[in-house]
């Protein structure tokens, strides 16, 4: 061994102990935001439902409200673009003004009479001719007026029965929309606690993890600067290596010594230089051949291949 010690063995008290502080914050704060995170996720439940129900209220409104409403306006905005309802009011205006026409006339008469006039002279016929052509041009006028506005009402008519309880289905749309967002808060917020806690766990985890390679790197690289990393001579030309599988990792089974009844593995050393050996696993051997194993003073273990007849090679 070249009279140099071997290095301690890695310490993991410190690793365990930030672990378990971050394992234990994860616990209070699961512990400490259930409560808070569960009422928050209640209350998206209770918006979800609302928005259900106001939803489906608007829906109904719609179709039991306003859809007879409006086939019912539409119908009567129908009506007023026929061409037989706007003839009726056009022959309604022309009576209208003859009736005026009538009562006009009658009201000259009686002024001409007053006036000494000869209802059958000349200048009496005059008048009344002149009266009849302002009748005509009055009942045109008056017709033609009419038809306009009837097909002027109609088509106001129409865009009114249009626009009614057209923001209805939008409405009803979009708190469908808000009912389905308020359950998918809602189911995030039930998880949220449980999510929590599992990263806790995970930082937990990584955190010794982390710190248990970069130890064991550390020891590693101290064996291998004091010659003992690959192997140490035990003897006359016997030779044992560090095959404790703590000391090991990307551990693959790639066979069997039939031989021995062993497994056969490929694997890199932790803190190594990333060469790829093939070998035992001490705590294999030692189940069988419990001689073949060295329990040095930092507790790992070391195999004597020479006493298995077998050597551990570099892939």
């Amino acid at each position: 061994m070249g009279g140099k010690s071997s290095p301690p063995p890695p310490d993991y008290s410190g690793m365990e102990r930030v672990a378990n502080r971050q394992l234990d914050f994860s616990e209070r704060q699961y512990e400490e935001m259930k409560p808070t995170l569960t009422g928050l996720a209640n209350t998206m439940r209770d918006a979800q439902e609302q928005q259900m129900t106001q939803a489906q209220d608007y829906f109904q409104y719609q179709q039991d409200t306003f859809r007879p409403l409006e086939r019912g306006l539409v119908a009567d905005a129908e009506n007023f673009s026929t061409a037989g309802y706007r003839e009726g009011l056009a022959r309604d205006a022309s009576a209208a003004a003859g009736r005026a026409f009538s009562n006009t006339e009658a009201s000259n008469s009686r002024s001409l009479a007053s006036m000494g006039i000869n209802p059958n002279s000349g200048r009496a016929l005059a008048m009344r001719n002149a009266s009849n052509l302002g009748l005509s041009a009055q009942r045109a006028g008056a017709m033609t007026s009419a038809r306009t506005q009837a097909e002027g009402m109609g088509f106001a008519r129409r865009v009114d029965a249009a626009g009614l309880g057209r923001n209805l289905a939008t409405n009803s749309t979009a708190a469908y929309q808000g009912a389905t967002q308020a359950g998918t808060s809602a189911g995030n917020m039930y998880q949220a606690p449980g999510n929590q806690y599992q990263a806790g766990l995970s930082n937990a985890g990584s955190t010794y993890g982390n710190m248990a390679n970069t130890q064991a790197g550390v020891y590693n690289a101290g064996i291998n600067s004091s010659g003992e990393f690959y192997g140490a001579l035990l003897g006359a030309g016997a030779t044992a290596y560090a095959s404790d599988a703590r000391l090991k990792k990307n551990i693959t089974q790639v066979g069997l010594y039939e031989s021995l009844g062993l497994p056969m593995y490929e694997f890199e050393y932790i803190g190594g230089d990333g060469r790829v050996f093939r070998g035992v696993m001490a705590q294999d051997v030692e189940i069988k051949y419990p001689d073949a194993v060295i329990t040095k003073d930092d507790g790992y273990k070391a195999v004597n291949y020479s006493m298995l007849g077998i050597e551990m090679m570099e892939v």
